[in-house]
């Protein structure tokens, strides 16, 4: 009876080993890819820049207005309508190129719900230029927003900023003064490049609505 219970230990031990074994070989040549948007939105190498590549991390809250200032800025799109754009629950790509300036500006957005803003910060390093959009009408939210902005320009000391207050053109929107006071940009080192423009919902033909686009614009080939 010992020989035979030392027999089957021995014939456990065996199979164990085989398994492991088995599974570390499966493991290694049947290894499987996920996709990745950090993998997929490289780091910015030299080469990036001789070849004219500049990367544009668009960030805010959910609601903020993101999806429709890029369309916005997107030649040829049909005219955003206010509440047009459904909200962005993961990432969203969109690629300009300025010939006047042999630059093509890449744009990545990442969504602004709660589950997706811990991730924002493993993204500014790969990026030459932060714009951050904040919903001017939504008062309630402005302190959140300020929580947000902050903690990301504590990562990046150097990073350049651009501060969005869209839907300038919404009742109760709070104007450019209010907006620089309520997100504390006072307090902000002045060796910061940061900047505070604003901006509309509806991003229709009118003359305002497409100043404040190429104003963006303009400052944005500025900073790369």
């Amino acid at each position: 009876m010992l020989l035979l219970r030392h027999i089957n230990v021995a014939l456990t031990a065996v199979v164990a080993a085989f398994g492991s074994a088995l599974f570390i070989a499966l493991s290694y040549f049947y290894r499987r890819r996920q996709w990745s948007p950090v993998a997929q939105y490289c780091p910015i190498k030299e080469e990036d820049e001789d070849a004219g590549k500049r990367q544009v991390l668009v960030l805010g809250l959910d609601g903020a207005g993101k999806s429709s200032m890029l369309q916005g800025l997107t030649p040829g799109q049909p005219p955003a309508e206010a509440h047009g754009c459904g909200p962005t629950r993961g990432f969203n790509f969109m690629s300009l190129s300025v010939p006047r300036r042999a630059t093509q500006l890449h744009f990545l957005e990442i969504g602004g719900g709660e589950n997706l803003r811990g991730y924002w910060s493993e993204y500014l390093r790969r990026t030459h230029v932060l714009v951050y959009v904040v919903d001017s009408s939504d008062r309630r939210r402005l302190p959140l927003a300020k929580a947000e902005l902050h903690r990301l320009l504590r990562v990046e000391p150097r990073l350049p900023v651009v501060v969005l207050g869209n839907k300038q053109d919404m009742p109760g929107a709070v104007g450019v003064p209010e907006l620089h006071e309520a997100l504390s940009l006072g307090s902000v080192s002045e060796e910061r490049r940061l900047y505070l423009l604003a901006s509309q919902l509806r991003n229709d033909s009118s003359s305002s609505s497409q100043h404040g686009l190429q104003a963006l614009q303009d400052l944005l080939l500025q900073l790369v």
